[in-house]
């Protein structure tokens, strides 16, 4: 078969044809980031008229229909004819790709807009948009339908001496497949945002879809040094007044805003270039940091605060508790990075170390008693720091040749390629503990052998084989991988059942019971019955002749083999006594694909590691054990001397806290939180993510930190099945049932109820699961929601959970 490729083939995308063929090109996603980004396109329109002087009050209304108005009182977009296309300005701005006042011409001298797209991609996917300009004593209109003008431009007198430009439109679901509703709070965020970066413009913001309309304002002349406040409004301020610089050289305007925290171990330094949040930094946040090491320690050294012989504080050390703003405003700005949002300028680096330099260091001379404070706990921080510097050295990730050992309870992939791997950080072990090396395992071939042994076999690449109790109750044998030790020293019990036999383990590994659920080996009674090991015939009779209580039975059915297998079967193994052992031993485990259990040769199944359900070539699994430190409460020294925040920089390859974050060195990238789905799950996911943004934030602003989203509900309703992640999904299924239908609903509190399977199909197969990436929206919210949930001071959770906790259905909750 030939095939010809002539000129006719080659396709010419017309207008903004190319933008409705591939939106994602313009506008990054079609989801809700993409969605919200032709607002924010709107807006920056109307902030470039502030910024060139001419505009006061910017609206911004969600209608009840769902389109979006934007309306400001600048100039007005021109609508005289322009020279090159022969149309009017107003409607060459909106249907030609990168036409506007932004790109030479004198139209502006800055202006914002993250890609510079313009109102003509969002002319380009909306149904449709309306567009009014106030210029000149007249009102012109001009109506556009996906990018294609409806009317000619319209002109009639208009009274007042207004102007200014409104532009009305309705977000096109033929491209915004997954619905076209506004988010408030996220729109709120991001006008709050650049009205604290506009100082003197008012923003008002209006939700029309309410029965009664919410209106917010925002309004702030300090500005900057207002969103400092705002951020530290939780915080213990060490020195009141909000440090403010402000200047430009060569046509580039710095804005610098300072305050440090009492109650605070981390900085939270936030760029802003032409009003876009630079979250991968650049050279305006490199230029800041590097002026304020500088500053401080000559400072330090000149008030006597550092000796001759002591060396410099580190810079991490001086912005300990800092929260700062860094705006610039750049005539010609050069972004970089694959999310475009780092400042590449390099002369705006040696702007801002001079000019901040000079106005911090007069400042400060004036107001001793701030910078001795300023100096005290950094002073503290570095000393801290020294405390911790040889804990920091154990997790500091070193060269490939010279790799610190990784946590032994680290279940690895194969992969070494972070670009493809991904590490779940799961609750415990989904099953947790361990046994002795010494444990022997019941192995398919007759045989039995220890942890140890095991360990050492398949060194050799020889195989095992183990019995399992499968999913109808019946007896299997699966294969045994990964043996190895997860645990040095670890706390020991031993268990002595009613066999004779004893066993070594960890308190909180769990012990299968006759029904088929798990208990801790430290919870067992002698009340509960342990699943025991049905052997082959001829072990069921040699275990049948010890039983003395089931002598007689053994006597009378010597013959049967039926009946043999039906004595043992009703005899289960219970426990004597658990003594608790002062010697602290290596604990070991195993993983047994496609079952949650494995038999031991003392006679009973245990509970398999957590570690099944996933693909071993490209998927890690990093079980911690219990709760890790509250980060926000925590200095360096206590950081790094706890064993499971040592087990995550080490698995993760993170760097050390403060330092610039390398992603080279980052093992995995996609870090999922994986934890059951109830109160003490949710506890530990707030943990991960307050260790996770306090410690290295670049690992959230750059999105590699992930939430698992397992299923809340099993629906059953005859061989058919289907896993609901909510209650709303739970309860439409079961409306789609007759009104006799009989079904069944198994609920998931936990990872350890779901099969390996299980799990696999519905949380960790790339191709069904389903992920939630982490993304910081509004940088001081976070900040502020991380500050008041996991801080020091108690009145403002209180506050909080007052505020919100009326909203809850209490219902909902697991407790």
């Amino acid at each position: 078969m030939t095939s010809s490729y002539s000129a006719d083939q080659i396709q010419v995308l017309e207008g903004l044809e190319p933008v409705r063929k591939r939106p994602g090109m313009y506008i990054g996603t079609t989801g809700p980031r993409g969605l919200h980004h032709l607002v924010y396109e709107v807006v920056d329109n109307s902030i470039d008229e502030a910024l060139a002087g001419y505009c006061t009050h910017i609206e911004v209304d969600i209608n009840s229909d769902g389109s979006v108005t934007v309306t400001d009182d600048g100039r007005g977009v021109p609508t005289d004819t322009h020279p090159t296309t022969g149309k009017s300005a107003l409607e060459t701005v909106m249907t030609v790709l990168h036409a506007g006042g932004k790109f030479g011409g004198g139209g502006y001298k800055v202006s914002g807009g993250l890609h510079g797209v313009g109102v003509s991609v969002v002319n380009a996917l909306s149904e449709w948009v309306d567009v009014t300009v106030w210029r000149e004593k007249k009102e012109h209109t001009q109506r556009y339908e996906r990018g294609v003008p409806m009317t000619e431009l319209l002109v009639k007198p208009y009274k007042k001496a207004h102007t200014g430009t409104s532009v009305n439109f309705k977000p096109d679901t033929e491209i915004f497949t997954g619905g076209i509703e506004f988010d408030y709070t996220t729109l709120s965020g991001r006008l709050r945002e650049l009205a604290y970066l506009n100082a003197g413009v008012k923003i008002t913001f209006s939700d029309h879809r309410l029965e009664e309309p919410r209106v917010e304002t925002y309004h702030y002349e300090g500005g900057i040094q207002e969103y400092v406040a705002y951020m530290n409004r939780e915080k213990h301020s060490l020195h009141e007044e909000i440090i403010y610089i402000q200047g430009e050289r060569k046509s580039i305007q710095v804005e610098v805003a300072l305050q440090w925290c009492i109650d605070a171990y981390s900085d939270n330094l936030l760029g802003f270039a032409n009003n876009i949040r630079t979250i991968d930094g650049g050279t305006h946040l490199e230029g800041l940091k590097t002026v304020l090491t500088r500053t401080m320690n000559a400072i330090a050294r000149k008030r006597n605060k550092l000796k001759e012989s002591e060396s410099n504080l580190g810079g991490e050390n001086i912005r300990e508790g800092l929260t700062g703003v860094i705006s610039v405003k750049v005539p010609e700005p050069e972004f970089e990075g694959q999310t475009k949002t780092k400042l590449g300028n390099t002369e705006v680096r040696g702007i801002v170390d001079s000019l901040v330099g000079e106005v911090l260091t007069e400042y400060l001379d004036f107001h001793p008693q701030v910078v001795d404070t300023i100096l005290e706990k950094a002073i503290q921080a570095y000393k801290a720091a020294e405390a911790a510097r040889r804990a920091r050295e154990l997790v500091r990730r070193k060269s490939v040749l010279e790799s610190s050992p990784l946590p032994g309870k680290l279940a690895d992939c194969s992969s070494r390629d972070p670009g493809e791997s991904e590490i779940f950080i799961v609750e415990g072990d989904s099953a947790g503990g361990c046994f002795s090396g010494e444990t022997q395992v019941a192995l398919a071939d007759g045989r039995s052998l220890s942890f140890k042994e095991l360990v050492a076999e398949q060194a050799m690449g020889k195989e095992h084989f183990c019995y399992t109790i499968t999913n109808n109750g019946s007896i299997g044998i699966e294969r045994i991988i990964n043996p190895r030790m997860t645990k040095a020293n670890a706390k020991v019990i031993k268990l002595t059942l009613d066999n004779s036999e004893t066993i070594i383990c960890t308190p909180d590994h769990l012990f299968m019971l006759q029904d088929g659920s798990y208990k801790p080996a430290v919870s067992l009674t002698p009340d509960d019955l342990l699943m025991p090991l049905y052997r082959p015939l001829a072990e069921i009779r040699k275990q049948a002749k010890v039983k003395t209580q089931h002598k007689e039975a053994y006597s009378a059915v010597a013959g049967n083999q039926t009946q043999v297998c039906e004595a043992v079967a009703n005899y289960n193994y219970q426990v004597v006594s658990i003594e608790s052992l002062e010697q602290l031993v290596d604990v070991y485990d195993i993983e047994v694909p496609h079952t949650h259990n494995f038999a031991l040769e003392s006679g009973v199944f245990v509970h398999n590691s957590a570690k099944q359900g996933r693909d071993r070539q490209f998927q890690a699994i990093l079980p911690l054990r219990g709760k890790i430190l509250n980060i926000e409460k925590t200095d360096d020294a206590k950081i790094y001397k706890n064993t499971e925040i040592q087990s995550l920089i080490t698995a993760l390859g993170l760097g050390i806290k403060g330092d610039e974050f390398d992603p080279s060195n980052l093992r995995y990238h996609r870090i999922v939180i994986m934890t059951d789905a109830d109160v003490d799950g949710a506890h530990i996911r707030t943990l991960l993510l307050t260790f996770f943004y306090r410690y290295q934030r670049a690992l959230v602003d750059q999105g590699y930190i992930y939430i698992a989203c397992p299923p809340l509900y099993k629906l059953e309703r005859g061989r058919n099945h289907n896993y609901c992640y909510s209650d709303r999904e739970l309860q439409e299924r079961i409306s789609q049932f007759p009104e006799n239908a009989n079904y069944n609903i198994q609920r998931f509190k936990g990872l350890g109820e779901m099969m390996p399977q299980q799990l696999w199909d519905t949380t960790m197969n790339p191709e069904t699961r389903t992920m939630k990436q982490i993304e910081i929206e509004d940088a001081a919210e976070a900040d502020r929601i991380f500050t008041v949930l996991m801080g020091d001071r108690v009145a403002p959770r209180r506050q909080f959970i007052e505020t919100y906790g009326a909203r809850l259905n209490l219902t909902d909750l697991d407790i």
